[in-house]
């Protein structure tokens, strides 16, 4: 099954699947990176097991350097690339691609598609000298993070094909390029994850050729890798139609591992055309804390009925979509109701219960026109990794005390719950780099409250809402913050600050602001949602789908996720000439949530927010959205109140 055999609707879930890399076989060439201005990395040695060879290029001049690990020279390296040299260039080729390697390294190959050849024969052309500083051997000194690119240097400089993001007050240039470049491998991975979500379908009780081929190629993907010979295990096992538990949760683990390789890519890319800083692991307000206060293990807790579930979830395996029943969905019942009176299992509790009612919505699964394959192999994969004893284990939380920059607000809503989150700038009080966090807010709801009705629910839950409306900073003092950027948030320790506009914290901060890195377990292409301005596009329409052109490149706009609870509308998008948002990936293409945009109004520059009556307003169309959900929610109350007195 390649990659056109699943239509756009079935590569779509709830999750927004995102497409994997392909991984790369680390037999030969451990380890391989472009950073600190070199291509360096540790390459295994042909005859010793037990040796490997630390080599590095150096970009422009291309001095190359190869020792061993305990510092000997490589007896190769003596004027010209030695073998070493030459696979780490190869390697690099096959995890990076060919273009970027040669842009990063400034090499100018032959006419033609670049590949590693030309690349080494480019190189060595030019008599590169032998660089014996230590500097140029990093398994002597520690590897440092990718380089942060440079506004105005070689390797981010403007051209036609750039869009640009204002330089003139703390800004950078976004290539947009980069995001319309295929990333290398990316199709063969996409072929191994939608191989292995039809497999799925019908069912791995007693599969099928197909099945078992698909099931292998999953296998095959993960070769090389620490899962290597459990996943190949559990292959052989499901050809069999003898798997068990065990033996599923580790193609889970496989399926999440492509997928979590490809967040990893695709947060590169984009760190790369935006120009912004690569995460570290202080970036995290957290990261100090979890350094010296490490998680305690302990046994897991619920032990049982974690074991209950991750059963439920393997029967569904063997079943199938497909296979799927009134009868064998209602097994998840008892265990969810046992789970979710318990707080630390409510959150897998309350995963169980949502994919449980939509699998049970859409029984039988004979029946079914069309499957979501994508989205129910997530909530599948998801859902069993997280009965494994200590997948849950909460990482530590800090504190952090300083200024709140909002950006914008996403909101999600469904038939019975709705959530906002806040993406914001945060400027630490000790004068520290400023970080991109988020802050969330949710609530149950009936489905009768949509629209501005939603604001309702929310607003009495977080004052940061208001401060949206309003275009105010927040100050912020010693508010808890998870390891992942997310504030845990507290009124009590908030203020309402100066006044902020979005616009401006995104032209003078954003490009500068760096992420938390993301727990190893949510590393999913779902968790790509990184704020971003364009400036100087075009819009237009192509099939009914808003898209900006970015100075000659193309970026699809996902105007379906606007909410309908603010002024924001797909018409002020088209007559934009500015916008923050959101830059995400779906279904093989990078698209743009908007936050907010920058329109003309009787000559004169107008701000539209999604978020804008999020904190109340006076605007004439969300009065009366308000008017109509006080009426809803009044009236259900009334309906709850007789019934609780019956």
């Amino acid at each position: 099954m390649g990659v056109g055999a699943l239509s756009v609707w079935e590569q779509s879930s709830t999750a927004r699947v995102m497409a994997p890399a392909r991984p790369r076989k680390l037999a030969k060439v451990p380890f391989v990176e472009l950073a600190d201005g070199r291509l360096q990395g540790v390459v295994s040695s042909g005859s010793d097991i037990g040796r490997v060879y630390v080599s590095s290029v150096a970009a422009r001049t291309y001095a190359f350097a190869c020792s061993t690990n305990n510092n000997r020279p490589c007896g190769g390296a003596r004027g010209m690339f030695c073998k070493h040299i030459q696979a780490l260039v190869a390697e690099a080729v096959l995890q990076y691609g060919a273009v970027r390697v040669a842009r990063y390294l400034a090499v100018e190959p032959p006419d033609g598609d670049p590949d590693a050849q030309a690349l080494t024969a480019a190189m060595t052309a030019t008599r590169p000298v032998k660089d014996d500083s230590s500097a140029a051997r990093p398994g002597v000194q520690p590897i440092p993070a990718p380089p942060r690119l440079s506004r105005t240097g070689t390797g981010h400089f403007a051209a036609a094909r750039d869009a640009v993001v204002p330089a003139d007050a703390g800004g950078g240039l976004m290539r947009g390029d980069l995001l319309a470049d295929p990333v290398e491998g990316l199709d063969e991975a996409l072929a191994a994850v939608d191989a292995f979500d039809g497999a799925l379908v019908a069912g791995l009780l007693r599969p099928g050729a197909a099945q078992a081929a698909a099931v292998a190629g999953l296998a095959e993907a993960v070769a090389g890798t620490p899962l290597s010979a459990r996943v190949a295990e559990a292959a052989g096992r499901v050809a069999g139609g003898a798997a068990g538990e065990e033996h599923f949760v580790a193609l889970a683990a496989a399926r999440g591992a492509l997928l979590g390789s490809v967040h990893d890519a695709l947060a590169l890319r984009i760190d790369e055309a935006v120009g912004r800083p690569t995460p570290e692991e202080e970036s995290s307000p957290a990261a100090a804390e979890d350094k010296s206060s490490p998680a305690v293990a302990r046994p897991e807790h619920g032990a049982n009925l974690l074991a209950a579930a991750r059963s439920w979830l393997c029967d569904l395996a063997r079943s199938g979509w497909r296979g799927i029943d009134h009868e064998s969905v209602a097994g998840a019942a008892p265990v969810v109701s046992a789970m979710l009176p318990d707080p630390e299992l409510r959150r897998r509790a309350t995963l169980l219960d949502g994919f449980a009612a939509e699998l049970a919505a859409s029984c039988p699964g004979a029946t079914l026109e069309r499957v979501p394959v994508r989205r129910w192999a997530d909530l599948w994969s998801r859902a069993l990794l997280l009965t494994v004893p200590g997948s849950a284990v909460e990482r530590s939380d800090g504190s952090v005390t300083g200024r709140l920059l909002p950006l914008g607000v996403d909101v999600q809503e469904h038939a019975t719950a709705v959530q906002a989150q806040v993406h914001a700038v945060f400027e630490p009080a000790d004068g520290g780099a400023p970080r991109l966090v988020r802050a969330g807010v949710s609530a149950p709801k009936p489905d009768t409250v949509v629209g501005a009705g939603l604001w309702q629910l929310l607003r009495p839950r977080m004052s940061l809402l208001g401060a949206v409306s309003e275009g105010r900073s927040m100050e912020l003092d010693a508010m808890p913050v998870t390891a992942e950027g997310d504030l845990v948030w507290d009124d009590e320790r908030a203020r309402a600050g100066e006044p902020a506009d979005p616009f401006a914290t995104a032209r003078v901060r954003l490009s500068a602001a760096t992420a938390a890195r993301v727990a190893p377990l949510d590393r999913h292409p779902v968790r790509i949602a990184v704020p971003v301005l364009l400036e100087g596009y075009a819009a237009h329409s192509e099939e009914g789908r808003l898209a900006f052109d970015l100075a000659g490149q193309r970026l699809a706009v996902d105007t379906d996720r606007m909410p309908a609870a603010g002024p924001l509308t797909p018409e002020a998008v088209a007559a934009s000439h500015a916008c923050v948002g959101l830059l995400r990936w779906d279904a093989g293409e990078f698209i743009l949530q908007p936050l907010a945009v920058e329109t003309t109004v009787r000559k004169k520059t107008v701000a539209v927010h999604a978020g804008a009556w999020a904190g109340g307003t006076t605007d004439k169309a969300g009065v009366r959205a308000e008017k109509a959900a006080t009426d809803a929610v009044a009236v259900l109350r009334e309906r709850a109140g007789r019934l609780l007195r019956k």
